[in-house]
C-alpha cells in the first residue's frame, strides 16, 4: 500500500522490473488522495495505518509492504499465528543491514545509523567486519559521514529507527521503493530456504542478543511546557541518575557539550545518553519540532535456551518500565 501516497505505480513497476509479479495493492488506497481518506493519519508508523493492507493479506498474503505518502519511507508486516504483525523500523534496519552486509562485495563496507537508533547494528557491523557510525538524527548526517569517510570505507547501508533506510550511493537520502525491492528480495530468498523473515529476526537475536526498543513522548505545550522540557534537559545534564529502575547508569554522555572532540555528524545537540552497560542505554531528547520531550530505551538480553518471542516481550515489556521510570525521575507523572 502506498497510503494514498505516489509511490504505488512506481513500487509495482519495480517490483516487477525485479521479477515480482504477484502483487496485490491495497484497492482502497493506491490512487493518490490528499485527503487520506482510509486513514486518521497516513503515517505507516501510526496504528492502524496498515489494518486494510493486513486485512488483505489476510486473504494469502506472504507479506505486507508499505510507503508513506511520499515513499521515501518504509514498513512491512510478516505472518504469525495467522496474523500480520508490523515490525518496527529498527527489526526492518536491522534486517536489512545483515541482507546487505551478506550479499555487499565491498572490500570495507560502512553502515550508519542515527544515534537514536539501535545500537544493535554496531554487533551486526563487527561480525561481518564492517565499520559502524551513528549520528544525529536526518539523513543529510548519514551521508555527511559517508562522504567524510569515503576515502577509507564504502557506504553501503544507512537508516532511522522511524522507517527511512538508503542502500548503496545511489540516493544520498532516505529511499522507501528501492528499500521494499530490497526488503521483498531479502523475504524472498528465506522463504526460499524454508525461513521466515521472523526466523532470521530471532537468528539475529541469538547472534548478537536481543534488543528491544521503546519510545515514550512526554507532550508540554506552550511557553509554561517549553519550560517544564528546559528544566528536565537541565536535570539530566547536570544531576543525572545513579540507576533507573534498578539498572545502574554507569556511563552519561551529554552531547550538549564536547562536540569538538566529536565527528561533525555528532554535533552539539541537545541529547543526553545514559549507558547501562551491557543492559542497554537511555536516551532523553526535546523533540526538534514539537513540544515534547523524547526518551528512548534500549534494551538487551542474551536469549540463551529461552523462547525469544517470550523474551521478545518480557523485555518491551521491562524497556516501557525504564521509560516511565526516566519520566517520573525528570518530574513527569
Amino acid at each position: 500500500t502506498p497510503l494514498h501516497g505516489v509511490g504505488g505505480e512506481h513500487v509495482v513497476r519495480q517490483l516487477a522490473a525485479a521479477g515480482y509479479t504477484s502483487v496485490t495493492p491495497v484497492p482502497q488506497q493506491y490512487e493518490p488522495d490528499g485527503h487520506f481518506p482510509t486513514v486518521s493519519f497516513p503515517n505507516p508508523e501510526e496504528p492502524g495505518a496498515l489494518d486494510l493492507a493486513k486485512a488483505l493479506a489476510a486473504e494469502g498474503a506472504e507479506l505486507v509492504v508499505a510507503n508513506d505518502p511520499d515513499a521515501d519511507r518504509l514498513a512491512a508486516a510478516v505472518p504469525v499465528d495467522g496474523e500480520f504483525r508490523t515490525l518496527s523500523g529498527n527489526q526492518i534496519g536491522l534486517l536489512l543491514a545483515d541482507y546487505v552486509l551478506t550479499h555487499t562485495d565491498v572490500e570495507h563496507p560502512l553502515v550508519v545509523n542515527s544515534i537514536v537508533s539501535s545500537p544493535m547494528l554496531g554487533s551486526i557491523a563487527a561480525a561481518h567486519g564492517a565499520r559502524w557510525e551513528q549520528t544525529l538524527t536526518g539523513f543529510k548526517w548519514i551521508w555527511n559521514a559517508a562522504l567524510d569517510l569515503a576515502d577509507d570505507v564504502t557506504y553501503v547501508f544507512g537508516f532511522e529507527e522511524a522507517l527511512g533506510y538508503s542502500v548503496g550511493p545511489y540516493v544520498r537520502d532516505k529511499d522507501g521503493i528501492a528499500t521494499l525491492v530490497i526488503f521483498v528480495d531479502m523475504a524472498s530468498g528465506l522463504a526460499r530456504r524454508g525461513e521466515s523473515v521472523l526466523d532470521r529476526w530471532y537468528q539475529l537475536a541469538a547472534d548478537h542478543g536481543l534488543w528491544v526498543s521503546t519510545q515514550k513522548s512526554v507532550v508540554r505545550p506552550g511557553t509554561e511546557g517549553a519550560g517544564e522540557i528546559r528544566a528536565a534537559m537541565e536535570l539530566i545534564e547536570n544531576s543525572p541518575p545513579a540507576d533507573i529502575d534498578g539498572i545502574a547508569v554507569e556511563q552519561v554522555t551529554d552531547f550538549s557539550v564536547g562536540a569538538e572532540q566529536r565527528p561533525r555528524w555528532l554535533a552539539e545537540t541537545p541529547l543526553v545518553e545514559l549507558s547501562l552497560g551491557a543492559q542497554g542505554r537511555v536516551l532523553v531528547r526535546p523533540s526538534g519540532t514539537e513540544p515534547k520531550l523524547k526518551i528512548y530505551v534500549d534494551l538487551r538480553a542474551e536469549v540463551g535456551d529461552r523462547d525469544p518471542a517470550v523474551l521478545e516481550q518480557e523485555l518491551l515489556g521491562r524497556a516501557n518500565t525504564v521509560a516511565a521510570a526516566t519520566a517520573t525521575y525528570l518530574g513527569f507523572d
